[in-house]
């Protein structure tokens, strides 16, 4: 989790799960748990504001959550997670892949958004098979592959020995 511009906060967490905005109705842990993510003890259900008509559903440390909360009545507060980042960013034929210290985000874009995930294991031999398994359900020669965040240059490189359309967002 890192504070950024504002009140805006970003969760760095692969316990989230996205839901269309005119489908959520508020209880949040419905969601995380229909997703396979049960909160745990110790654990404290957060949503973001709609963007684009999605809304990011997190579980994340209560002890963390306090720290912010003290300082911000919870309605002033933007929370944000890298996987609503890279969901709501868009594109024709493109998979999106933002890399954080311990965790991927990935969504693929083909007329629309056809899968975000969040997933706990960010290292390149990870990465490359995280992105075999998406290639079996998308034609991935026809997407271009944008990597940001930390790393991406090694994680570009990586990718290219196998797609040829791979640049650093």
């Amino acid at each position: 989790m890192t504070p950024e511009t504002g009140s805006k906060i970003s969760f760095d967490t692969p316990r989230v799960v996205l839901v269309p905005e005119e489908e959520y109705g508020g209880g949040g842990a419905e969601y995380l748990r229909f997703g396979g993510m049960e909160p745990a003890d110790g654990e404290v259900v957060v949503e973001s504001k709609p963007v684009n008509g999605i809304v990011a559903v997190m579980a994340v440390p209560t002890a963390e959550w306090a720290q912010y909360e003290d300082r911000y009545e919870r309605g002033e507060v933007d929370v944000t997670s890298p996987l609503l980042d890279v969901a709501t960013e868009g594109g024709k034929r493109v998979v999106r892949i933002a890399l954080t210290a311990e965790n991927v985000y990935l969504a693929v874009w083909e007329k629309g958004l056809r899968m975000a995930e969040a997933l706990p294991d960010n290292t390149t031999d990870s990465i490359l098979y995280y992105m075999q398994v998406v290639g079996r359900r998308f034609n991935l020669r026809r997407f271009e592959i944008c990597v940001s965040g930390q790393r991406a240059d090694i994680i570009a490189d990586a990718l290219r020995q196998y797609h040829k359309k791979v640049k650093i967002a």
